[in-house]
Parts: structure tokens; C-alpha cells; sequence
């Protein structure tokens, strides 16, 4: 049951400098491929406030769950879900999701939240401005650091790495949120007037029809002009869909569009196994393809790879690979999009590819590695920058180098994340015919 608050000035005033308030229940939801919804992608995955299949948007907008999580904010009391956003600003994270949704949606906030709601943490209307759309699991890859709630080729994977399980895994292998899609669509079609920042993931949205489904339903409201900025997570393994290519029908249309492009290696072996079975070549020429017709200021792409056991230690040899191939697109240069962006996902499960699970003696080596990218990208990639955002980007720089040095501190491996790795590798190995020790030697400690 939530808690009655009465809102003042002096709480605006305590909420705005507050370490646990958070503009996200009051602007946002976020719609899993099962039809879970949470008020955000970070918020924890175990606690969702609804699910679609069950109640309407509408409905979970004002339910016990919203109402809870809205009144613990306005009372400066640390909430379950947002355990993650706690953690990172603990390791030094200075852009939180949480500290950017209060920036991105400071001059909502005497609208939002002291005149629309209520006492009990209700809301007298709902207005989504941010969305996050997780349609479906339809995906195209395997990623290590995936699972079948994200992933339609990963429910394959674990009957062949399981195969004494099997019947575990015999459930639907296709989850999508918008099952009643026609319900699923009025809701966006009325909540598009307010709609001000769009997030498209999955699963991989460029292959899901209802991702096109939404487009044209914004496009139709004349909302691919600046009015609404879109971002995309998707492995740009593919740009084209039955007979539309996203680039030159929708993105080089849009004013306002930002391409994150999952990318966790270059190595193209490397790259095949973290993200089987992605091609390096085919990402490189989508890349090219957006350098060719994002023309635009507000018309850019980044990467952000999720980093991880496998890879953290190549920061510099990744980077550098842009460089050397002429890839950086303009907004490279001018913004400071790129060191947020690069330095944004840490990956914390599985436990066995974090890089908290680390032996102490690689944990030296990683930090050794972190200080020589750092020092690299401050003597090669930031002399590149325009002069007028060098000083921003040199911070966001070291404060991220730094919160991933935190991010180790005082965690000890755990010896059952060995035996889960061994054996994880071994099957993964087998299912998919790769080979670990190959294609990762530095880290043949891993499987030791």
C-alpha cells in the first residue's frame, strides 16, 4: 500500500537535490518481450509494476505498484527496483540513468509532479514522454550475455546445451508484448502526442514488424520531426526489412535519431563468438551507410558495447579500429555522445562474465589495461574532438575509467562462477561448434 505525501516547497527543494528521487514513474515505462512493464530498462528485472497481458498501459500507470514507487521517492526512501542506478553512482557513475532522467525532464517536473499527483502517488492523467519499447524476442543472434527472454535464437541454443533438460525447455520460444496488438497500438496512438523520446530494442528491432508498425503510426502523426528524439539498440546486422531499408526510408528522414550500435568486438572471430554469429564486414558497411546519409546535427550513431571478461582488456585495440578505418562519424567530433556512450554498459550478469568474477591477478591486469586506454585516448582521440567539448569529454572519460576500476574493489571471485563458467563454456562450445581457447588464449585461465 503506498504512503500519503504531501508535496511543499521545501520537499521540491529536498527532492531536487535528492540521491534517491528519480523522474522515470513519472514519465517513462518500459515494456518487456514477456509484457512485463517497469518503470525503466535498469530497474529490477525480477519486480515488474504489470504486465500487458493482464491490464491495460492505463491501468498498471496508476496501480498499488506505481503508486509505491512514486511516494517512496517523494520520501526519499531507497526503493528495491532501482538497486542498479545506487550501485553505479556508489562506483562514481556521474550519468545515472537516474541523474538523466531528472536532467532530461527538469522542466516537467512542477507539472508531473507537484501539480498532476496525488497524494497516494496516483496521477490525474497519463503522459508518456519516453518510451521503451522491448516488442519482442525476435532476434537474429546469440549473444553471450543474452537469454531467451531477450533472445527467440537463444531458446534453440540451450536445447542443444542442455539436452538432459530438454523438456525445461520446451516453453514458447517467441515472447512479444504486444500479443493484443490492436490494444497494444491505441495506446501508442494516444499517448503520440506526447511522446517526446522513443527507445526501440528488443530482442533485435530492425527485424520486428512492430517496430515498423510504430514508425508509420509516427510518421502518420507527423512525429519525424524534431519534436521526438529516437534511439535505437540494435546490432545493425541487418537494415533491411521485406521491402524497406530503415536507413533511407525512416532514419535519414528523422531530425532527431541516435543509432546505438551493440558492437563488443572487432576481431571478427571474436566478435563471431561474443555475438554469434555476427559479421564485422556486414556491421562496417551499415556503419558506412549511416556515415553516407546521416547529414544531419542531430542524425548520429555510437557505439556501446557491453563490457565483460571477454573483451574489457581491448578497450584501446576496439576503439582504435574506428579510427584507423576512417568510421568516425561527424558527431564523433562535435558532441561528447561518444565517451558516454562507449563507457555505458558494464555487464553484471551472468555472474561468470562479469568482470567482478575476475581472479585478483587479472583484476591487476585490467586495471593496468583501463590506465593505458586512458592515457591512449587522451593523447589520440581527444586532440580529434572540436576544442569546445575536449574538456567534457576528458571527463567523462577518466570518471567512467574509474568507475569501472570501483566497480572490482572489494569483490572477491566466487568459486561456483568458475564452475559455472567451465561448464556454461564447454556446452556453449559444443552447441555452437567454437572454440574458447582458440579464440580468447589470453584468457585460458578462465576455464582453468
Amino acid at each position: 500500500m503506498s504512503t500519503k505525501v504531501k508535496i511543499n516547497q521545501s520537499k521540491v527543494i529536498a527532492l531536487k537535490q535528492s540521491k534517491v528521487f528519480c523522474m522515470a514513474p513519472w514519465t517513462h515505462i518500459h515494456n518487456m518481450p514477456n509484457g512485463d512493464l517497469h518503470p525503466c530498462c535498469l530497474s529490477a528485472i525480477e519486480e515488474p509494476m504489470g504486465n500487458v497481458y493482464e491490464h491495460t498501459i492505463e491501468e498498471v500507470w496508476n496501480n498499488e505498484k506505481y503508486k509505491e514507487i512514486r511516494t517512496s521517492m517523494l520520501n526519499e526512501k531507497p526503493n528495491s527496483k532501482c538497486d542498479r542506478c545506487y550501485k553505479e553512482e556508489e562506483w562514481g557513475n556521474t550519468n545515472s540513468t537516474r541523474k538523466f532522467y531528472n536532467t532530461y525532464y527538469r522542466d516537467k517536473f512542477d507539472d508531473l509532479v507537484v501539480k498532476q499527483t496525488n497524494d497516494d502517488g496516483s496521477m490525474k492523467q497519463m503522459k508518456v514522454f519516453r518510451w521503451d519499447f522491448r516488442f519482442s524476442n525476435l532476434c537474429n543472434l546469440t549473444c553471450i550475455g543474452c537469454s531467451k527472454k531477450y533472445s527467440s535464437s537463444w531458446a534453440d541454443l540451450e536445447k542443444k546445451m542442455y539436452p538432459e533438460y530438454a523438456s525445461l525447455y520446451s516453453g514458447e520460444k517467441f515472447k512479444t508484448s504486444s500479443r493484443d496488438k490492436e490494444l497494444f497500438l491505441k495506446t501508442i496512438k494516444s499517448q503520440a502526442q506526447y511522446a517526446d523520446d522513443i527507445y526501440l530494442a528488443g530482442g533485435e528491432p530492425l527485424i520486428q514488424q512492430e517496430h515498423y508498425d510504430i514508425l508509420k503510426i509516427m510518421d502518420e502523426a507527423d512525429k519525424l520531426g524534431p519534436d521526438v528524439h529516437y534511439c535505437y539498440s540494435t546490432s545493425l546486422a541487418s537494415i533491411k526489412f521485406k521491402q524497406i531499408n530503415v536507413v533511407t526510408d525512416y532514419w535519414k528522414r528523422m531530425a532527431r535519431v541516435k543509432i546505438l550500435i551493440s558492437l563488443d568486438e572487432v576481431d571478427a572471430d571474436r566478435l563471431h563468438y561474443i555475438r554469434y554469429p555476427s559479421e564485422i564486414n556486414t556491421i562496417v558497411e551499415n556503419i558506412r551507410t549511416l556515415n553516407k546519409e546521416f547529414t544531419e546535427t542531430l542524425q548520429r550513431w555510437t557505439i556501446t558495447p557491453t563490457w565483460n571478461i571477454l573483451n574489457i582488456h581491448r578497450m584501446k585495440d576496439i576503439v582504435d579500429f574506428f579510427r584507423v578505418n576512417d568510421l568516425l562519424h561527424t558527431s564523433f567530433y562535435e558532441s561528447i555522445e561518444w565517451e558516454t556512450d562507449l563507457h555505458n554498459i558494464l555487464l553484471m550478469h551472468p555472474h561468470h562474465l562479469s568482470i567482478l568474477s575476475a581472479t585478483p591477478e587479472w583484476k591487476i591486469y585490467i586495471n593496468k589495461c583501463l590506465t593505458e586506454f586512458e592515457e591512449w585516448y587522451l593523447n589520440e582521440m581527444i586532440p580529434l574532438k572540436n576544442v569546445n567539448v575536449q574538456i567534457e569529454a576528458i571527463k567523462i572519460l577518466q570518471d567512467n575509467i574509474q568507475r569501472f576500476k570501483n566497480s572490482m574493489i572489494g569483490e572477491a571471485e566466487i568459486p561456483s562462477y568458475v564452475i559455472d563458467r567451465v561448464d556454461w563454456t564447454k556446452r556453449l562450445d559444443k552447441a555452437r561448434d567454437t572454440n574458447f581457447i582458440e579464440t580468447f588464449p589470453e584468457l585460458a585461465w578462465y576455464l582453468n
